[in-house]
């Protein structure tokens, strides 16, 4: 009888272990779906979003499904309320201690697109007009706020429209409003369609460089010559704009392996993503001013210091008489350090020079061959680029410009082949029936 009660209390310690392990077993061996909030269904945001989700499936991850959003406060919120486990936010954007950051994604710019005859030249200018906004509660109608503050202009000066960019888009072309305001990744094919199909304009912000020497989620950036229209260069010259980073934000609460293998997976799967959405090039970590102001998962940390030589940590006293040595060094490698800055920028300035080529051999061309074989070659200069991002050949300052001249060139052969398609049809003359 001992023996058998004995047994039986076994039996009983091993099924209660065996109901804890499952009730607490971390989820990242329990893979499952993680909802990710994005933007509207024409923005940069749900575009990444949609290509995380067919690119990244793994072990740690499991499936991602996409859901729309206004913007960038909404998915802070929905990450906040338990709502979403994985949002894009932008680097302005506040994130309560239910969320911290993973990586940073592409920079986004602001775009004024005023109407050619509205008289607005300057953002000053946009006093006494009627200007398309996003949301009032969105994230990018708290930058447009800070724009006209910026500028000292009320805005009750302005009659303000809200909504969103095909909104503004329909509105803008039929003479309903005079500008739009939108934070949106530089080559956004919605406002490509509508700079090439209504008279308008990209206005600078001229004060751009002020704006960001006040707050430190702002850059200032340069948006090239025909970055959205190659036939009517727009803009027609380069221009200066503000800029702000996008960032992946997550729950604090899921577990770091579940994190990790979706920061890993970023990673692992640029080029996959990049084939989807150019701006995928530009996942980085996050700069040491974002880790100030956010918080990074402990799951990403384990992915970024996962080569970190912990040996130098145990061995420390030893490796403190090498110090010394190390000194005598320095000179030597801050030269090779200036050498091989200085490499990186002429293999990207090699490939604007590609691009350049190519974009000239666009004008001469005159069969479908030849605008193929351009167009493969076009996308090799690409994929070039990418592979000597991973490996450290380029630098992504270097990528930014080349990324800008790579989509222009795209954009002049795509309206070249149309030309010539259109040019095509109307040779062969109508069809006898």
């Amino acid at each position: 009888m001992t023996l058998f009660r004995f047994s039986a209390l076994i039996v009983a310690v091993l099924a209660v272990v065996a109901g804890l392990a499952f009730v607490f077993w971390p989820e990242a061996e329990r893979s499952g779906e993680l909802r990710v909030t994005a933007g509207g269904p024409t923005g940069t945001y749900h575009a990444f979003a949609s290509a995380m989700a067919e690119t990244i499936k793994t072990a740690e991850v499991g499936s991602l499904t996409v859901m729309a959003s206004n913007g960038a406060n909404e998915n802070a919120a929905r990450l906040a309320a338990g709502e979403a486990d994985v949002g894009l936010i932008q680097a302005d954007t506040a994130l309560g201690p239910e969320a911290s950051i993973i990586a940073r994604t592409f920079p986004e710019a602001f775009h004024l697109v005023v109407r050619d005859d509205a008289g607005i030249e300057s953002v000053n200018d946009l006093r006494g007009k009627r200007v398309g906004v996003p949301g009032l509660g969105s994230g990018s109608f708290g930058l447009f706020k800070l724009l006209l503050r910026h500028y000292e202009i009320s805005p009750e000066a302005l009659t303000l429209v809200e909504g969103g960019l095909s909104d503004h888009a329909a509105r803008i072309e039929n003479g309903d409003i005079d500008a739009f305001f939108m934070v949106i990744a530089l080559g956004n094919p919605a406002i490509e369609r509508v700079v090439e199909e209504t008279d308008t304009l990209l206005l600078p912000i001229e004060q751009a460089e002020a704006m960001a020497l006040f707050d430190p989620a702002f850059e200032a950036g340069t948006v090239p010559v025909g970055t959205y229209s190659g036939e009517r260069p727009v803009p027609a010259a380069p221009i200066p704009v503000v800029t702000v980073s996008s960032l992946v934000a997550v729950r604090n609460d899921l577990p770091p392996q579940t994190v990790e293998g979706l920061t890993r997976a970023l990673f692992e799967n640029r080029q996959a993503m990049v084939r989807l959405l150019p701006q995928a090039a530009f996942i980085a970590a996050p700069t040491e001013e974002q880790r100030r102001t956010f918080s990074v998962h402990p799951g990403a940390d384990q992915y970024y210091n996962q080569d970190n030589p912990h040996f130098i940590v145990e061995y420390a006293e030893p490796l403190a008489l090498g110090v010394t040595a190390f000194a005598l060094l320095m000179s030597a490698a801050w030269q090779g350090r200036v050498w091989l800055s200085g490499a990186r920028k002429n293999r990207a300035d090699h490939y604007n020079l590609e691009i350049i080529a190519l974009t000239a051999r666009v004008e001469e061309a005159s069969t479908d061959e030849e605008f193929a074989a351009i167009r493969r070659e076009l996308f090799s200069i690409f994929e070039r680029a990418i592979v000597d991002l991973d490996n450290d050949r380029i630098e992504e300052k270097s990528l930014l410009s080349f990324s800008f001249a790579w989509q222009a060139a795209a954009t002049t052969l795509n309206h070249r082949q149309l030309l010539h398609k259109v040019d095509g049809v109307r040779a062969a003359g109508p069809v006898d029936a």
